[in-house]
């Protein structure tokens, strides 16, 4: 049946069938009342579009990301020439050591010193041979020791599984003829050729390489037999360089190059064995076996390691036997050849031949003796050697991690080879032309191995080295997979490489024969839609191991936040980036739909806001309830929030409203197609606060819609790996971006369970420039260090990324669900959670990583009572939790790989300036009084002293008002004080000099936050706040903490704290406790007036129907405590009145108001008796099928749907499980304060202890430094007197002195400024190299539009292409032209356009197919109003084409795909064949009794070309009982 079209465009032909969202959103002829547009009329044409606003993460980031573009362009130009440089620096180097290992070499000697007129030459001695020995075997060793010490670390601080004997002796065999080939080619072979020849071997690496590639070939390839012919003869060429030379030089000891050739290849042939299942079976065994020797690689490189460097150590000594020397001299002669000595230079004469030319030399009896050696060569020699080999394999790594792999590494290291013969000819012409032409650099008696010939032509031919091309072709068709290798972004080196490190001899062989081969094929669009066949199994040509399939991989993103008061501005900024992350995603989605990208970045999004606290009592009746403000707020938010995103004026279809057992749900359906969904938490049903809402989600998405999925564990295993939970808060801003770099810390590292951003507070005033400096200082150097050097403790619960695999493990969800029967429970657990579930996630293994590139942006404190009260939670949570995490750090560094005891060292160093930090400042304090309005130590400490007790007194006595004011006065006044301190070091360092300690310190502070932020330049403009930071320092220092520990036993959340209506519990217990305290009262009063009264005063009350009220007083002595007792019992009969008339209908209410007659003494009795008389039932209503904020009208006039049968049992299941609302016990809460307050007492009482110990031991010293003190080596001061009595000069010396505990101040917290400094700039790298991976040059090294195929232009503008395409602003489309300047502009014209348009498309989908059709139909005006087709027109049009190309394409595999597979028959990613289907995401009760888990459901836009049955309308109507 034809589904009806929205009216003003033609749809795409070939997708009539599947536009289910061109059909209206509401069925206007059923309920007029729903209409969503109206006609337009012509004195209402006038439009308001909304403006784009720049701020937060819509900042303009302009110059930003064209400086970053720089820097890549800089980065492929400087890596390649890094990596390029060093291979042949090292190459070169090495070859040079070679040329010194021959036995009687001669080398002709510069002749400037001796006599010019005679050719002299000199040969090495033994010594000097040694010396070159030492040399080879450093450079050899030095790799070898460096995977040596990093297999212990990771054997020590990781995990390193444990190889079997037969892995073991595999690698053990193949480790050991490796080292044998590189010792024959290092000791035998090169020192036997020239240099030039040599260079050329090393390009015949690759025969074992080259075997396996054509071996583990697919045979289902379509070019199978021209690859197979293209490796055998790649083979064929490697093997010629076995004979070449070996016959043509005549030397038995070159024979031994097949041996060596064959050995060193056979160190790669782990990376060409191919992957399991993609070649024969039969190589299965070694596959297997591959894959477990990566596994415990590090285990065995711990003496492998050990074992290449002793191989090659006796291969040295074999070598020496060899050349008929003692072995053992090579360790004789060491002391002699790196030692002062000399060599021997002879005279000689050539031998020429007329025909044969050069002959040889004869030695003439003239020679010179002494002749100085520069011992050191060698050893500078391997240094460049081994420097070099570091550098190119560090640049070969960096290459691959910030993805330019083809320019900078393959291509660099192809063109070794030849740049180092070139180089090499280059230098040995020179030199045989001009002896002396290096005298100046390299020791007149070294050099390489000249070329035995002196004409290129000639040896091309004679020495047969044209055949170099045919060895030099070969290796690049065996490596030609570094061309195509992919990685992720930011790849781990074992990742990236087959082998951890490098062979320094042969650096440029090892590192393209070493990196990862990919043998999988990209994914095609086709293969992520997971169809399946009728008997459930997988389409032919695509096989999957254990059921796995495809889009299980796809990163499946769960927006989780928590609300609770937050303000519209702050909801504004959430529901924009929420728009844009949906804008993002489904751009993404028709990239891929329709025009057949395959992603690497793609994602599925959900998004879920938890608002806490969401209903209270309605208004006519307490026992109803209606969503609160905050709610209606949120939904008349979402339609503006839409339209400054899309900068037109957008209205979303109303909420889909959900009745749930924990209150209800609300869901839009984003432009983007993704779902919104809004929990709305009643906390009479299920608990409330940020933790249990986190519980909420946590076993809703991870256990209810992903265990409960009836699937393999297999696939269960893979989905929960790439399901991150994107916990944030109400007021986060950030850019979906922000989200892909964590993504890519996610993919980098499958251990990582939690990453977190750099978060940018967001406000104005005094108190958010307080915290703008203080985040930034903290993220800088505090955040990046523990990123570095271990893990990040707390990753916070306004913008983290977590695993949901991790949050599944053992010991974490689970434990996160602890209810606080204990003090210490309420300040750990409840707040600071999320620093809790980090410590949680430390504890089972997983890292916690930060990422300094994600920005996010969060509303901060503005007021000083807001800030200290949201630091009274924040302080002693962090203590609990640090000290917890120190308390089991022997268990921590056990079971996590990335903490070790250092890391522990380290945090315990901070806890302790932590603790003692108040004392810290105070002494700060005492001595800058002291040295700047020069009073005593003891006078200074006083006045220091008052004021801090005096808050101490009142934080523990007082309210926290009281205690806020005081320490807002006491701020202020230490805000003078520090401008005191402040001239008072100014004045220091101009009396001391910067050599002083207290100058050197002060710079070292001052240095390290300027040149921090330097290199943060996007967050330079926070050092202008230091100067607010730096006044208020006494106050965070010292009475921050003060407030915090002395209310440690307040437990509120203290922040968005408003007056709420009551509930109707709430209000029964009010009225209870005002019965029993009113009959308490009159019972004493009664007493009181017939004389049995305990009390010597009293009264009595009379009231007439409460009208009228008398009181006679007994006693004529002091009534103040009675009249108290009066006045709240007044106050408690009102609150009574009011109940009893909220619970009547109006009505009844004039039969309440009769006077009566009769006076009785207890008043509530008559209440309770016309509540009896008077009551009207109320309507029954079920919470589940009809609550009454279904009704309420703020929540606009959305569908009702309910929940299915399972889902509604699971959340009945969870909440009695885990979140049930905490009974509110009297005694229970009673023991609980109690224990928070003895906590808080022992806390405070164990804070004010160490603190004034360290100050009293401190002050003590000081008193002492006379005594106590040592002479500062630097700055000391000199003066000269003259004696005239004497007649002498005085001079006299006058040095600084340091205290020790000075000193150790110094060391202490300047090794802490030391290990963070050093951390941020290694973090600074790591952030730089993520920033240039995930950058793409849309200028400099690309081809022109027209120069590229239809695909490769697609494929580089799909993305940016889809963006603009799918635009909701349709004035391009209804040929508005608002953008003109105001003397072209058309606004009448545009005006009647409106009135002649239909209401917009609220879907990106729908639009991006629009313009899409509009383009293939050749519209030129829309072609010229889209920037992303291009710049110039031809540009355009070449962009047109390809997409009308690329769209025709997809179309056809679509079209053939469904004629070889019938429909699916679901509209879920993971429906069983034959399961009955749930038609939307809330569901149903299934009335077949069989529930499918609507985990993980695409778009509504799916593929499958079923016609999707429409959305059942909800036929649920409801009185309207609102006014």
């Amino acid at each position: 049946m034809a589904k009806p079209k929205t009216p003003g465009f033609r749809a795409l032909d070939e997708e009539s069938d599947e536009d289910s969202e061109l059909t209206p959103l509401y069925d206007d002829i059923e309920d007029l009342g729903q209409r969503t547009a109206q006609e337009a009329k012509g004195w209402n044409l006038f439009r308001e579009i909304p403006v784009k606003k720049e701020s937060g993460s819509m900042a303009s980031t302009a110059w930003i990301d064209f400086s970053v573009k720089i820097l890549k362009v800089g980065a492929y130009i400087f890596v390649f020439c890094i990596v390029l440089g060093s291979a042949v620096v090292s190459k070169g180097t090495l070859l040079f050591i070679t040329s010194q290992l021959k036995k009687g070499k001669a080398i002709i000697h510069c002749n400037r010193q001796l006599e010019l007129d005679k050719q002299f030459i000199t040969v090495h001695s033994l010594e000097e041979r040694v010396t070159w020995l030492w040399a080879a075997f450093i450079a050899f060793s030095v790799p070898e020791v460096g995977i040596f010490l990093r297999s212990v670390r990771i054997c020590f601080f990781k995990t390193a599984p444990k190889p079997t004997f037969l892995q073991f002796s595999t690698a053990f065999i193949a480790d050991t003829l490796h080292t044998v080939g590189i010792a024959l080619l290092v000791l035998f072979i090169l020192p036997e050729l020239d240099v030039v020849k040599g260079t050329m071997l090393m390009n015949a690496m690759c025969f074992i390489p080259g075997v396996l590639n054509a071996i583990t070939r697919d045979r289902a390839d379509s070019r199978y037999m021209l690859k197979m012919v293209l490796r055998v003869l790649a083979i064929s060429a490697q093997a010629t360089a076995f004979v070449v030379w070996p016959l043509l030089n005549g030397n038995s000891v070159l024979w031994t190059i097949p041996v060596a050739c064959v050995f060193i290849s056979l160190g790669w042939w782990e990376n060409f064995v191919g992957d399991i299942g993609k070649q024969w079976p039969v190589l299965e065994p070694v596959q297997e076996l591959r894959d477990n020797l990566k596994k415990t690689r590090y285990y065995t490189q711990r003496v492998m390691s050990l074992w290449k460097i002793f191989i090659f150590l006796s291969c040295i000594l074999i070598s020496l036997a060899v050349q008929e020397d003692s072995p053992l001299a090579f360790f004789t002669e060491f002391s002699t050849g790196f030692g002062e000595r000399f060599y021997k230079v002879h005279e000689v004469q050539a031998i020429q031949d007329e025909f044969e030319g050069f002959l040889g030399y004869n030695v003439m009896p003239l020679h010179f003796d002494k002749m100085p050696v520069e011992w050191a060569t060698p050893l500078w020699v391997v240094l460049i050697q081994d420097v070099a080999s570091f550098v190119c394999f560090m640049g070969s790594l960096t290459a691959c991690k910030i993805l330019i792999q083809n320019f900078s590494f393959t291509f660099a290291l192809s063109l070794v080879g030849p740049v180092t013969i070139n180089r090499l000819i280059l230098l040995c012409g020179i030199r045989n032309a001009d002896p002396c032409a290096f005298s100046h650099t390299i020791p007149d008696n070294l050099f390489f191995e000249i070329p035995p010939v002196y004409f290129l032509r000639e040896f091309v031919g004679k020495e047969v080295a044209w055949i170099w091309l045919l060895w030099l072709v070969s290796q690049a068709w065996v490596t030609a997979h570094n061309w195509k290798s992919r990685a992720e972004r930011l790849a781990a080196s074992d990742r990236l490489f087959n082998r951890p490190w490098y062979c320094s001899p042969v650096i440029d062989q090892s590192m393209l024969l070493s990196r990862t081969k990919n043998e999988e094929a990209e994914l095609t669009l086709e293969e992520l839609k997971d169809t399946v066949t009728g008997d459930g199994s997988e389409l032919s040509g695509f096989e999957v191991k254990k059921d796995v399939k495809p889009s299980d991989s796809i990163t499946r993103i769960y927006v989780c936040a928590t609300m609770w008061h937050e303000t519209k501005e702050e909801m504004m900024d959430f529901l924009k980036f929420i728009l844009r992350f949906d804008e993002d995603q489904s751009a993404r989605r028709v990239a891929q739909k329709y025009l057949g990208i395959v992603d690497p970045d793609y994602y599925e999004l959900e998004v879920h806001i938890f608002m806490d606290d969401a209903f209270e009592v309605s208004d006519h009746s307490a026992d109803d309830s209606k969503v609160n403000p905050f709610v209606t707020c949120l939904v008349e938010t979402v339609d503006e929030a839409a339209s400054e995103v899309h900068l037109t004026n957008v209205r979303l279809r109303p909420p889909k409203k959900y009745p749930t057992p924990y209150g209800g749900r609300l869901v839009w359906t984003l432009p983007g197609k993704n779902k919104m969904i809004c929990h709305l938490k009643d906390k009479s049903k299920i608990r409330h606060r940020k933790r249990w809402s986190q519980v909420m989600y946590m076993y809703y998405l991870l256990g209810h819609r992903l265990m409960d999925l009836p699937i393999s564990v297999d696939r269960k295993e893979v989905i929960a790996e790439n399901t991150y939970l994107l916990a944030l808060d109400g007021d986060i801003d950030f850019k979906p971006t922000a989200v892909t770099l964590l993504i890519d810390l996610m993919k980098k590292d499958k251990n990582l369970g939690a990453a977190c951003g750099r978060i940018h507070p967001v406000g104005s005033g005094f108190m958010a420039w307080y915290q703008m400096f203080e985040y930034a200082i903290g993220h800088w150097l505090q955040k990046a260090t523990e990123h570095m050097i271990g893990c990040v403790l707390c990753s916070p619960g306004c913008f983290s990324l977590f695993r949901g695999e991790a949050l599944m493990d053992d010991n974490v969800m689970k434990k996160y669900t602890l209810t606080s029967h204990e003090a210490r429970h309420y300040v750990q657990y409840d707040q600071g959670e999320d620093r809790w579930l980090c410590t949680l996630l430390l504890r089972r293994g997983y890292r916690v990583e930060y990422s300094a590139a994600s920005d996010a942006y969060t509303h901060c404190p503005e007021h000083f009572d807001e800030f200290f009260n949201q630091r009274r939670r924040w302080v002693p949570s962090t203590l609990a939790n640090i000290f917890d995490l120190l308390a089991s750090a022997k268990m921590t560094v056990k079971a996590n790989d990335n903490i070790s005891t250092l890391y522990i060292v380290y945090q315990f160093m901070l806890i302790v300036g932590t603790v003692l930090g108040p004392g810290t400042i105070f002494l700060m304090m005492v001595g800058a009084m002291n040295a700047i309005i020069q009073i005593s130590n003891l006078y200074a400490m006083m006045l220091n002293l008052v004021p801090l007790i005096i808050f101490l007194i009142v934080c523990m006595t007082c309210q926290s008002k009281t205690q806020l004011f005081l320490a807002n006065l006491i701020t202020c006044a230490y805000a003078m004080v520090m401008m005191i301190v402040l001239v008072g070091i100014v004045l220091q360092i101009v009396e001391d000099g910067w050599l002083a300690p207290s100058s050197m310190f002060t710079a070292l502070i001052f240095g390290t936050f300027f040149i921090t932020a330097v290199l943060h330049p996007q967050e330079i403009k926070c050092l202008l706040y230091l100067a607010v930071y730096y006044v208020t320092i006494p106050s965070m220092y010292m009475l921050l903490i003060i407030y915090s520990i002395c209310n440690l036993n307040n437990v509120s959340w203290g922040t968005r704290e408003t007056v709420q209506k009551k509930t109707a519990k709430e209000m029964e217990m009010e009225k209870k406790e005002a019965e029993e305290a009113k009959k308490k009262m009159e019972n004493q009063s009664l007493r009181k007036l017939f004389g049995k009264g305990e009390e010597t005063s009293g009264s009595l009350e009379f009231s007439v129907a409460g009208l009228f009220r008398c009181m006679c007083c007994t006693n004529p002595v002091d009534h103040k405590d009675d009249l108290h007792m009066m006045q709240i019992s007044h106050a408690l009969e009102k609150i009574n009145k009011r109940l009893d008339a909220l619970d009547v209908p109006p009505e009844q209410t004039l039969t309440q108001t009769l006077p009566h007659t009769n006076i009785d003494t207890v008043s509530v009795r008559e209440y309770e008796d016309s509540e009896i008389s008077t009551e009207i039932p109320r309507e029954e209503r079920d919470d589940l099928i009809r609550p009454y904020w279904i009704e309420d009208v703020e929540l606009q006039k959305g569908e009702v749907d309910f929940l299915t049968t399972a889902e509604t049992n699971f959340w009945k299941d969870v909440i009695d499980e885990y979140l049930l609302p905490i009974e509110e016990d009297k005694r229970e809460l009673e023991r609980i304060k109690t224990d928070l307050k003895n906590l808080r007492d022992k806390m405070v009482f164990a804070f004010v202890m160490l603190n004034s110990l360290f100050v009293l031991v401190i002050f003590l010293l000081q008193l002492s430094q006379d005594q106590l003190h040592f002479k500062w080596p630097f700055g000391q001061k000199s003066s000269m007197e003259y004696d005239n009595d004497s007649n002498m000069f005085t001079i006299t010396q006058d040095y600084l002195t340091l205290q020790p505990i000075g000193f150790v101040f110094l060391i202490f917290f300047g090794s802490i400024i030391l290990i963070q400094f050093t951390a941020m700039l290694f973090h600074r790298l790591d952030t730089l190299a993520h920033l240039l991976s995930t950058t793409k040059l849309d200028w400099y090294f690309n081809k022109k539009p027209d120069d590229l195929s239809d695909d490769a232009l697609i494929d580089s503008l799909a993305l940016t292409i889809a963006k603009d395409l799918q635009r909701l602003n349709t004035d391009d489309l209804d040929k508005r032209d608002n953008n003109d300047h105001v003397t072209r502009r058309k606004t009448i014209h545009n005006l009647e356009k409106g009135k002649e348009s239909k209401p917009a498309i609220i879907n990106l989908d729908a639009n991006f197919k629009r313009r899409l059709t509009n383009l293939q139909n050749g519209d030129s005006e829309l072609i010229s109003r889209l920037p992303s087709l291009g710049g110039n027109w031809a540009t355009r049009r070449a962009t047109v084409r390809a997409l009308t190309t690329r769209r025709e394409s997809v179309m056809a595999e679509r079209r053939k795909s469904q004629m070889q597979s019938r429909p699916s028959e679901g509209t879920f990613m993971y429906n069983p064949p034959g399961m009955i289907q749930l038609d939307d995401m809330g569901g149903r009760p299934s009335t077949a009794g069989v529930y499918v888990n609507r985990g993980y459901e695409p778009a509504l836009d799916s593929d499958i070309e079923d016609t999707p049955v429409p959305p059942r309308r909800s036929t649920v109507r409801f009185q309207d009982h609102f006014a």
